[in-house]
């Protein structure tokens, strides 16, 4: 079963405080998507790799693919939101994959044993995501902030990563059938939440760090750095 991989990358990524969108950021002289992008096409050999990006950064993304040579890749426009962002990266697929991957394009460091499980388990049951247990005691608060109303039970909470996998007939219907209500999902997991599709989770990796923050890119340094 033939797989192709949808990165979204048209965010402004503004926490980090950068002038221009982290994805473009160099990373000990390599940009983080293309870091991403060899990452995710070194664990598994994608038939087709979609970049979603924002209009104003097309032909440097572009210009990117080609000049460090990420093979099978191509760039397309995205939207306002993530999730309409995918929407355009599933429209654009052009070959058979029966699956889709979405891989955040700040999470350069994922490993090939993180993405062969998530893909394994998307080809068992049409949906997985790959995440690390909550380690710490997660308190549920009030709506203003100010104080405790309770205390979650951790054993049933996970943090979701990516990549995510889907059979792409499932990922596409649920587009359909939320319609606009698909925009407010922040990852694709939550697309299915509610239905009778069961989205299996895998384990991640706590070294699979999204980039968010300055103090997140300097871990990703020490990580590539090997200490």
């Amino acid at each position: 079963m033939s797989f192709a991989a949808i990165i979204p990358a048209a965010g402004q990524g503004k926490r980090l405080g950068s002038r221009v969108p982290k994805q473009y950021l160099k990373v000990l002289g390599v940009p983080l998507l293309v870091r991403t992008l060899r990452a995710l096409l070194s664990a598994y050999p994608f038939k087709e790799v979609v970049v979603v990006v924002d209009l104003a950064q097309h032909q440097n993304a572009r210009a990117l693919v080609r000049r460090y040579r990420i093979p099978r890749t191509r760039v397309v426009t995205g939207q306002a939101t993530r999730a309409g962002s995918v929407l355009n990266g599933l429209k654009a697929l052009t070959t058979s994959a029966r699956f889709v991957v979405v891989h955040d394009a700040a999470r350069p460091l994922v490993s090939k044993e993180v993405v062969r499980r998530t893909l394994a388990a998307a080809k068992t049951g049409g949906a997985a995501l790959c995440g690390i247990p909550v380690s710490s005691t997660v308190k549920n608060i009030s709506s203003d902030g100010n104080h405790v109303l309770g205390t979650a039970d951790r054993r049933q909470l996970y943090l979701a990563q990516t990549p995510q996998a889907f059979r792409k007939d499932l990922l596409l219907g649920r587009y359909k059938a939320l319609g606009k209500k698909a925009t407010l999902a922040t990852d694709e997991a939550a697309l299915f939440d509610g239905t009778s599709t069961r989205v299996r989770m895998v384990e991640g990796h706590a070294r699979n760090i999204k980039v968010t923050t300055k103090e997140d890119l300097e871990m990703v340094k020490v990580y590539l750095r090997g200490f």
